[in-house]
């Protein structure tokens, strides 16, 4: 594993994005990101002490492409997975790159495909306590704890846990991991707007199903969403 450390950097997704040999398991780290960005380019509000890194996962030709499809599920519930082992906190997640606690945000995920490279982004809100203009909808570990946490360790923690489940899905263990995700899953029961390129609709938000879909109960139907912006409606 190759570790790149920056003070300050527009982005680490693009650092990995632009780098000419990359390599598996390079890792991008920043204290600050000025750029940082969310799934269709939304803004991620990067203060320090955030958790701020990417990392390369290498396309394998084993695997079908549309499995690929799953790969944000995949880093979702391994993050889960790890933070879950720095603190026993009651996480969510929401289909299909965000991760709750206490109804707030803590983390975005954000996965780009450049060539055979996969380039997974996150960010984690650890030591942070000035969430700026995000901080009616956004929480730190340290808001709820009031602990000071190890950005490294918790990093490395979470690329390596990475890696380790990444392995028992090419193992075939998507249907285990599945069932812990829908065990967390956010928007399960909620009346959501599904806003997609040409129309918006409401619905009740159901399972996420084995191809990565969310099921959306719209009326009489029940329907499958693999792109679009989730919106919870308002009460």
């Amino acid at each position: 594993m190759r570790i790149y450390k920056f003070e300050e950097i527009d982005s680490t997704n693009k650092f990995l994005r632009e780098k000419s040999d990359v390599l598996e398991k390079d890792l991008a780290i920043a204290k600050v990101q000025t750029l940082g960005r969310g799934r269709r380019g939304n803004k991620w509000v990067s203060t320090k002490g955030a958790a701020l890194f990417s990392f390369v996962l290498k396309h394998n030709s084993e695997i079908l492409e549309e499995e690929y499809m799953k790969l944000p599920l995949l880093v979702g519930y391994s993050l889960l997975y790890s933070l879950k082992k720095i603190e026993n906190l009651d996480y969510k997640f929401k289909w299909t790159n965000d991760l709750f606690l206490d109804e707030k945000k803590i983390s975005g995920i954000l996965v780009e495909k450049i060539g055979d490279n996969y380039i997974i982004g996150i960010g984690l809100n650890v030591n942070n306590l000035n969430l700026e203009e995000a901080k009616n909808i956004a929480i730190s570990l340290k808001e709820k704890t009031n602990k000071n946490y190890d950005l490294e360790e918790i990093i490395l923690t979470i690329v390596n846990d990475f890696f380790y489940n990444f392995e028992e899905f090419k193992n075939g263990k998507w249907k285990e991991i599945l069932k812990k995700i829908n065990e967390v899953n956010y928007l399960y029961g909620k009346r959501i707007d599904i806003v997609t390129f040409d129309k918006k609709e409401s619905g009740i938000a159901g399972d996420i199903l084995e191809d990565g879909t969310l099921e959306v109960f719209v009326g009489n139907e029940i329907k499958r969403y693999n792109i679009g912006s989730i919106h919870i409606a308002k009460k």
